[in-house]
């Protein structure tokens, strides 16, 4: 890439800087967004061109490097992070309620792209449906408060802890090097660093926001969307310390599994594919598409023993039975070939025989 030649500045006498301080000043504002998209062109100051080699400061590692330079950082990013949550939660507490297991409304008769007969639960607009009309508008939305703010907490743990590390300090590849193995590494052991605290010290509103969604099961009211004091006693009272973190290993292994594998799979396809900027934006996505189904029993696991041993229907019998650990509720899930539950939101084929009508049951077609 060519470098630009350094600029040589003209001295300029103290009225001058006067006169251009104050046509500044009379210059009309940019409006938000173009000052967002320049943030980064005001505030850096000019540096000469780097070569090959040169040690260089990177912004910490995140998904939210694109708005790291403006004027408020953690204001923006509140806010995209509120609105994206404000979006999205109804379908993630519909999917929590899967992973538990609960599914109010019958199965029916369909047939697979094979044509063979296969159960199929309603998909999940009708499971929306099924919430509004019996919580209303509102009823959508439980857990919110606890589920944004632990989403808020990880990210902000992640980043301080990411600042406490110090910058990162590659080299510049030239344009014939490759990606190799050693930065890979390096890149997923910082991630996991400071995701590994991000999990910890988000955890109990977590798990939280998972027992305020399975209250939707049995109608109970011990946990509040956004009385965090009283979501904090309940759970102390009923299972001490432990209750705060209970379904944090299984957490946490998901989430480093997601890492290292959207990193490996980034790395390999760089390394033998064609690298140009364009296509990192695909590779990242094709990456988290196969992280996240690959990992998503662990996100099943999670769910499940966060609800266990609550005082709440939905982590009791006849829903689910008491699990010792996580690692006996993996089992039991596996075993009734449930590790897959709410992984689909359309065509929702029954797996295994947890929850399905008795025999003799008449099943409508669909």
């Amino acid at each position: 890439m060519d470098t630009t030649p350094p600029i040589t500045t003209p001295r300029t006498d103290d009225s001058s800087v006067t006169d251009n301080i104050q046509n500044d000043e009379n210059s009309p504002l940019l409006p938000p967004t173009s000052i967002l998209q320049t943030a980064e062109r005001i505030v850096t100051p000019i540096q000469p061109p780097l070569q090959p080699g040169t040690p260089v400061r990177q912004q910490p590692t995140g998904g939210f490097t694109s708005t790291a330079n403006s004027a408020n950082p953690t204001f923006a990013v509140l806010k995209t992070t509120t609105i994206q949550h404000a979006i999205g939660h109804p379908l993630a507490y519909v999917r929590v309620l899967m992973q538990m297991g609960y599914e109010p409304l019958p199965a029916y008769r369909g047939k697979n792209l094979f044509g063979k007969e296969t159960l199929y639960y309603p998909n999940v607009f009708r499971y929306l449906q099924y919430i509004y009309n019996t919580d209303g508008f509102l009823g959508l939305y439980r857990g919110f408060g606890c589920s944004l703010l632990s989403k808020v907490v990880c990210w902000y743990t992640t980043t301080k802890v990411d600042e406490l590390l110090g910058p990162v300090e590659p080299r510049v590849p030239s344009s014939q090097e490759k990606p190799t193995w050693n930065k890979c590494t390096q890149k997923v052991l910082r991630e996991v660093r400071c995701q590994s605290w991000g999990i910890l010290v988000s955890h109990p509103f977590q798990v939280m926001a998972v027992r305020c969604m399975g209250q939707f099961v049995g109608g109970e009211k011990a946990y509040s969307s956004l009385n965090i004091f009283q979501n904090f006693k309940e759970i102390y009272q009923h299972q001490g310390i432990g209750g705060f973190f209970v379904g944090l290993i299984p957490r946490w292994l998901l989430e480093i599994s997601t890492i290292v594998i959207a990193n490996v799979i980034v790395h390999l396809l760089k390394t033998q594919l064609p690298s140009q900027n364009e296509l990192v934006s695909l590779y990242e996505y094709i990456a988290a598409f196969v992280a996240q189904t690959v990992t998503y029993p662990l996100s099943v696991v999670t769910t499940v023993t966060a609800i266990n041993r609550s005082g709440l229907r939905a982590g009791t019998l006849p829903m689910t039975p008491i699990h010792s650990n996580w690692h006996d509720a993996y089992n039991y899930l596996k075993t009734g070939e449930q590790l897959k539950r709410g992984s689909g939101l359309f065509n929702r084929a029954a797996l295994g025989t947890s929850g399905l009508p008795a025999l003799g049951t008449p099943i409508p077609n669909a």
